[in-house]
């Protein structure tokens, strides 16, 4: 092989090689200023927001009532509604928990007290303030708390108070009219509920 032949394939190996690194230098360099000139729009995720944190159920039996501004504090003691008699369970002394609704709690539900219009029961409930405060202290030591919102007269057979839903509410019944022939809803927004082991 001539020296000239010799040169001649270095020259080629030499130029294949150059053509081969300096090839992808070029394309990757073009690139470069192609994404300069373009920038991308950088798509960043959005995070979901976190759900909101249900409130622990809070609830208990009521076992004392409390409207200090009409200076009410009764013991609250059971109330059943007897098939055979057709009457509600009642004392001369202490309001009663009608046993069908739900317990005080800071979830949902219509809790109903009860008691008779009488002279240390309900009888100057009638005398209630819009914005009064109701407090309802339960056997497991919690103190809920009610503001009064309005009031309504209705029949005895009237049982849709029993078919409420929606936020947590307390209504105190007791009679009203000339022979106490009717009923007299009195219905308080749920504000609070506290432990009262602080």
């Amino acid at each position: 092989m001539t020296h000239q032949k010799k040169l001649i394939i270095f020259g080629a190996t030499v130029a294949a090689i150059g053509v081969a690194v300096i090839a992808p230098l070029v394309f990757f360099w073009a690139q470069q200023r192609i994404a300069a000139a373009n920038p991308a729009t950088i798509t960043v995720p959005s995070v979901a927001p976190l759900p909101e944190a249900k409130p622990t159920l809070i609830t208990g039996k009521p076992a004392q009532l409390s409207i200090p501004s009409l200076d009410i504090n009764l013991a609250v003691a059971d109330g059943a509604y007897n098939d055979k008699t057709h009457q509600w369970s009642l004392s001369s002394d202490k309001a009663h928990y009608a046993l069908p609704t739900v317990q005080p709690n800071n979830e949902s539900g219509n809790t109903l007290i009860y008691g008779h219009y009488r002279l240390g029961v309900f009888a100057t409930l009638r005398l209630i303030q819009p914005g009064a405060t109701v407090t309802v202290d339960t056997d497991n030591g919690y103190r809920f708390t009610y503001t009064f919102r309005s009031s309504q007269k209705v029949s005895p057979n009237d049982t849709s108070i029993f078919a409420y839903q929606g936020k947590p509410q307390l209504t105190i019944q007791t009679c009203t009219g000339v022979y106490m022939q009717d009923r007299n809803l009195f219905y308080f927004d749920f504000t609070g509920a506290e432990s009262l082991s602080k």
